[in-house]
């Protein structure tokens, strides 16, 4: 008898110290993502003259300037440069840089047309980890790109371009 009550004594005292306990069932949420883009420097090709072959003008992501085709670079006007978007995100953030296939840009007098397929990051790739000490600290991004002249322009090439370019940095 003495032996069923030091158990039954020994039970509730288990069960009371199991209900003095916290037992948590969930951990806390994650750290809140936001990321946060911002245009630096814009791409720019610089100045180049196109004959009827047409061909092909890259700039990467390190501001380097390569053309092919019927193509001769000049090298005077605006400087050539890559696009810097600065990506403020928390540390060790994987990110992936999505683009929308190639982009028209447009000469506003002539109505000429030129292609641009962005193919450059410094990232060296599309995804990457932010690698900034805190999220107030940017993350460049440097992106460069290529533009396609078509083969017998028939004179309405030359010009300024314009256009836009879309970017989705999604945040994983």
């Amino acid at each position: 008898m003495q032996n069923r009550r030091l158990y039954k004594n020994t039970f509730l005292l288990l069960l009371l110290m199991f209900s003095v306990f916290e037992i948590k069932a969930q951990e806390d949420p994650p750290i809140p993502i936001e990321v946060e883009v911002r245009t630096s420097r814009n791409l720019n090709f610089g100045s180049f003259t196109a004959g009827s072959a047409g061909g092909n003008v890259t700039v990467s992501y390190d501001d380097l300037r390569t053309v092919n085709g019927d193509i001769v670079e000049l090298n005077f006007g605006e400087p050539v440069s890559a696009a810097l978007f600065d990506v403020y995100a928390n540390p060790g953030t994987i990110i992936q840089i999505e683009t929308l296939g190639d982009y028209i840009l447009l000469n506003q007098d002539t109505g000429a047309e030129i292609t641009l397929t962005i193919n450059s990051f410094s990232t060296g790739q599309r995804t990457f980890v932010t690698q900034a000490a805190s999220a107030q600290t940017p993350n460049e991004v440097f992106i460069g790109g290529t533009l396609t002249i078509p083969p017998d322009n028939s004179g309405t090439l030359p010009g300024t371009y314009f256009g836009n370019f879309t970017l989705n940095f999604i945040h994983q």
